[in-house]
């Protein structure tokens, strides 16, 4: 079951980073949670604790200027060489295969446009703990206690945005692979105008045999009618 879901996760990458979005945000706004599971954070003192938050700020910056910056620009310059390449069957042999790389075309236009709507999320302002006027009063209310839930939650946060990183590389590598797919197809379709020819001129030589048994069929049935008519 963990195979093929590991196989789902890999061909959708969309679907499974949006359900573990949103179960992250539960875990946050459970309250009673974030408390429990930070608790050991105690362990590391408010000095620690203070560096581990500025830590956490800096990395969710840089995470999301590697996904926006990167992934962003990336997909869309293969979504134009997708189209692009779309374009290409149009100058190809008649061949049946012409039509699967149209199809493997789209599909490559469409995972990389799933990886530039993945990317553009990172213009998205998420929550940030541990920053802020509040964040000093209840540094100097509570202490160590405000911290840790503070850098958990900022944790988990992070984690969101790691895994939108992970699905945008995930649809734009999926592009990728279809898109060189069809680029394969059309090369062997070059490279081999001969079977391309064949199978096109196989394809209309019983076209024509077909036509020419219907018009037989209906010249004799039309003598035939004839002959009874005298």
């Amino acid at each position: 079951m963990n195979f093929i879901y590991r196989i789902f996760e890999e061909l959708f990458p969309i679907f499974p980073f949006l359900k573990s979005k949103n179960n992250i945000l539960n875990k946050i706004s459970n309250e009673n949670e974030i408390t429990s599971k930070s608790q050991r954070y105690k362990e590391l003192g408010s000095d620690s604790l203070n560096i581990r938050i500025k830590e956490e700020h800096e990395r969710a910056i840089k995470i999301d200027e590697k996904t926006f910056k990167f992934t962003l620009g990336l997909s869309i310059s293969l979504t134009v060489l997708a189209a692009a390449s779309g374009s290409f069957v149009k100058f190809s042999p008649n061949s049946p295969f012409s039509m699967y790389i149209s199809i493997i075309c789209g599909v490559a236009s469409i995972y990389m446009l799933a990886a530039g709507i993945t990317a553009l999320g990172a213009i998205k302002t998420l929550a940030t703990y541990g920053y802020g006027t509040d964040h000093l009063l209840n540094k100097m209310k509570i202490g160590d206690s405000y911290l840790v839930e503070a850098l958990y939650a900022q944790e988990l946060m992070n984690i969101i945005r790691q895994l939108r990183n992970e699905a945008a590389y995930q649809c734009l590598r999926n592009g990728f692979l279809m898109l060189f797919l069809a680029l394969s197809l059309a090369v062997f379709m070059l490279g081999n105008p001969s079977e391309t020819s064949a199978s096109t001129k196989t394809n209309i030589e019983d076209v024509s045999k077909k036509r020419a048994a219907a018009d037989l069929k209906n010249k004799i049935l039309v003598s035939g009618e004839k002959i009874d008519n005298k």
